[in-house]
């Protein structure tokens, strides 16, 4: 969920079914610096150029309905035309109705740091480090939340460098499962946590514009998710946090986070996010992994494939059970594969209604609540 608050001069008066993830934003009265992930680093703040990714920002018309939006500047990217900011297409580009603002997002608008929640709404107090450029629309067919701003000369580091993390490498990894991982966000600042499932599909409602009308749902499949318990490692305004894995050095980038929970946190697979957009990552050349990187407890292939085979062959029977908002691919610590079963609420009418186990693949069900778009 990108932050919204409201404006200081008004009164106070994101297989098919699956997490339904709203992606309207977060009304809150005041937007208070956080403690930024246990560090010194200010994620909020009004930050010198050329300015370091993982930091507040967003689009700089991203007020309406007495209310202003914003997320987080996630990382660089770049192709044979230039280098440019990555963040979520609900942060930079979601407005598609001229209504409480009188404006849609259109190709060479400003993007700001901070972004509007951190300024008053006011976007005469930021500066803008970005022309939006390109996105990915979730409602017109993409299967990632993600939006790009070309970087103006002078106002953002060049190395791609993120606050709390440093450079990256300038290659990716895919998910794993107990992969451990680390982001900067503009709310939760630097933390950690471990990939916790693999291939879930998940459906995000998306508004029209900032606090507004919703304008449909999209369907995601094939997504990562990770551990986010009490909304340590995501939470409202880390929207657009680029995720890598947690090495000392040039990490490699794992995923794009777009939304989550008390419990869980979702992420797009980073490879989809540049295929789709036709970019790869700022970093430095790519070097051996680092063993870190490689967890040994993680199922072998041939176990996820089996659980991926019974996840697709009974989809329908899943889906159909009461209150599910998510299903795909977990393990539990003794190395078990399982199929984990997300419900809103009444976890005891899903475990009813589904067999202990698919195609010899345990079943388990999960209340992780309602789940929002971050």
């Amino acid at each position: 969920m990108k932050f919204a608050v409201r404006p200081t001069s008004l009164s106070a008066s994101s297989a098919r079914l699956t997490l339904l993830l709203l992606a309207a934003s977060a009304c809150i009265a005041s937007a208070k610096p956080p403690a930024g992930g246990g560090t010194a680093i200010s994620y909020t703040a009004r930050q010198p150029t050329p300015i370091k990714c993982g930091t507040s920002g967003g689009w700089s018309y991203d007020l309406a309905n007495g209310y202003c939006c914003g997320g987080t500047l996630g990382s660089l990217v770049k192709d044979a035309d230039g280098i440019y900011l990555l963040s979520n297409f609900h942060v930079l580009a979601a407005d598609t109705a001229a209504g409480g603002n009188a404006r849609v997002a259109q190709i060479g608008d400003a993007v700001i740091q901070p972004g509007l929640i951190d300024v008053s709404c006011d976007a005469a107090s930021a500066q803008t480090v970005g022309l939006l450029n390109a996105w990915a629309d979730p409602l017109q067919g993409a299967n990632v939340d993600a939006a790009i701003a070309s970087v103006v000369p002078g106002m953002v580091d060049t190395s791609g460098a993120i606050l709390g993390i440093g450079t990256l490498s300038s290659s990716t990894r895919a998910p794993a499962l107990n992969l451990k991982v680390k982001k900067s966000g503009r709310t939760t600042g630097l933390t950690r946590s471990t990939v916790s499932g693999l291939n879930y599909s998940v459906s995000v409602a998306y508004e029209n514009e900032c606090a507004g009308q919703t304008r449909g749902t999209a369907t995601f499949t094939g997504q990562i998710i990770i551990a986010n318990r009490g909304s340590k490692f995501l939470n409202s305004g880390d929207s657009g946090s680029l995720m890598v894995e947690d090495v000392n050095a040039n990490p490699r980038a794992v995923g794009l986070l777009f939304a989550g929970g008390t419990s869980i946190a979702v992420a797009n697979p980073i490879g989809d996010v540049l295929a789709t957009l036709g970019v790869t990552m700022v970093g430095q050349p790519a070097a051996a992994p680092a063993s870190a990187t490689t967890s040994s407890d993680s199922p072998s292939p041939a176990q996820i494939a089996r659980a991926a085979s019974a996840q697709q062959r009974h989809a329908r029977l899943i889906e159909s059970a009461p209150n599910v908002n998510g299903y795909g691919i977990s393990v539990n610590p003794a190395g078990i594969v399982f199929l984990n079963v997300l419900v809103e609420r009444n976890p005891e009418a899903a475990r009813a209604a589904l067999p202990r186990q698919l195609d010899g693949i345990p079943v388990l069900v999960e209340e992780v609540g309602r789940i929002v778009a971050y």
